[in-house]
């Protein structure tokens, strides 16, 4: 599994990794789909403090957040064909949810699903830097972290496909954020 706008230069620094092990994978001349996900429904939920606050340099930018279920839905339809040759062989699908939402629309439908009062909460660089620090994250855990919201900040991960309706027979784009992710890894 890699992660949409997975590439050399990515600006979330775990998507630069997953872009070279699909170079490797290509490479190797067995028979593959590369699945890039956008990022997990759930991880804004679990990004929340003992407050319930989501707080992150991202307050513009836009993720189309996928869930767990469909990832696994998807991964179901690439995986059943049977023969020799698929129509996925060595294509690159990038599976996302149905819209494009900032964090502070994500967390207030995550806080309506959940009735729990989640919030987003915009921070600036330094203050996320100087947050993470006094919880004892390490400086390469710091930029990593702080890495995935500059990617939702600047639109890498923005990009809506029809992946999920297309590979699953299911033509209903109208998948909740939450009322699919809410019962995923993360939610509390």
């Amino acid at each position: 599994m890699s992660l949409v706008s997975a590439a050399p230069t990515a600006t979330y620094l775990n998507a630069r990794d997953q872009w070279l092990t699909e170079q490797f994978l290509a490479g190797t001349g067995i028979r593959h789909t590369v699945l890039r996900a956008g990022f997990y429904a759930a991880t804004p939920a679990a990004l929340a403090n003992e407050e319930l606050v989501v707080s992150g340099p991202a307050p513009t930018g836009r993720a189309a957040f996928v869930t767990h279920e469909d990832i696994a839905d998807v991964i179901t339809g690439v995986t059943i064909e049977d023969g020799p040759r698929s129509e996925h062989d060595g294509a690159t699908l990038e599976i996302t949810g149905p819209e494009a939402l900032t964090l502070d629309e994500a967390v207030t439908r995550i806080a309506a699903a959940t009735g729990r009062p989640y919030r987003y909460e915009p921070e600036t660089l330094q203050e996320a830097f100087a947050r993470r620090w006094r919880l004892g994250m390490s400086g390469e855990q710091i930029e990593t972290w702080i890495s995935w919201y500059q990617a939702i900040e600047r639109g890498e991960v923005s990009v809506v496909t029809d992946v999920v309706p297309r590979l699953t027979g299911d033509p209903d784009l109208e998948r909740s954020l939450v009322a699919r992710a809410e019962h995923s890894p993360g939610y509390r």
